[in-house]
């Protein structure tokens, strides 16, 4: 059913998602993650940490906590505590809506799909599983699968390369701005989740367009 939709000429052959904020409804817990286990360890955290942290690495939210509360901890040490928080509340990750359904709607089209995500692969699989989207042999790229995170290119030069497929032939969704310089530089057609305010981040479009799309197809 893909050579369907390719002779309906549409713009690209595959799609590769973001998970955390985009697939799932999960930033909430990363957020709530965060202030747990900082909090048992006395540390306080400023109000603007998540906005500051959204889209990173969980190595670049160690070295901020580092400079900015003053975490003694490793970042093993750090990493295991905060993962504990995360995977306590884990039923609380709610797939977004509207991104779902069109997940479904590709997949029901035969359209080749994959996640690509800054976090760690145990949170990843986690937030696959509890959205229903463990598939076998889903390309499927995390940070311990590359050499270098998102805005870095690199993680969705990987997941094109596992789909084999050109980076032009291949949409993004997203929604950080972390997420899109990444997509950006990989040379992938981008559209941002519901929220996202990009003035200045070059060319991207709405969701809404991505599922025009899919009405179409």
């Amino acid at each position: 059913m893909a050579s369907g939709l390719r002779r309906r000429s549409l713009p690209f052959r595959a799609v590769l998602w973001d998970i955390d904020g985009t697939l799932a409804d999960s930033e909430p817990l990363h957020e709530r993650a965060f202030v747990e286990a900082t909090r048992a360890l006395g540390l306080a955290l400023p109000a603007d940490f998540h906005a500051a942290l959204l889209g990173r690495t969980e190595t670049e939210a160690h070295a901020w906590l580092v400079d900015r509360c003053g975490l003694e901890l490793s970042l093993a040490a750090w990493t295991e505590r905060r993962l504990a928080a995360y995977f306590a509340g884990l039923e609380d990750v709610t797939p977004h809506p509207v991104a779902i359904g069109l997940w479904h709607r590709f997949e029901a089209l035969g359209l080749p799909q994959g996640t690509v995500s800054n976090s760690d692969r145990l949170i990843v699989n986690a937030n696959l599983a509890r959205l229903g989207l463990d598939r076998p042999g889903l390309v499927s790229i995390s940070r311990n699968d590359v050499r270098a995170a998102k805005p870095d290119p690199e993680p969705y030069l990987r997941g094109a390369h596992l789909l084999g497929l050109d980076p032009d032939e291949i949409a993004v969704v997203e929604d950080s701005a972390t997420g899109l310089r990444a997509a950006q530089a990989a040379g992938m057609r981008v559209y941002m989740m519901p929220g996202f305010t990009g003035a200045g981040h070059g060319d991207w479009q709405p969701l809404a367009a991505l599922a025009e799309v899919a009405e179409d197809g």
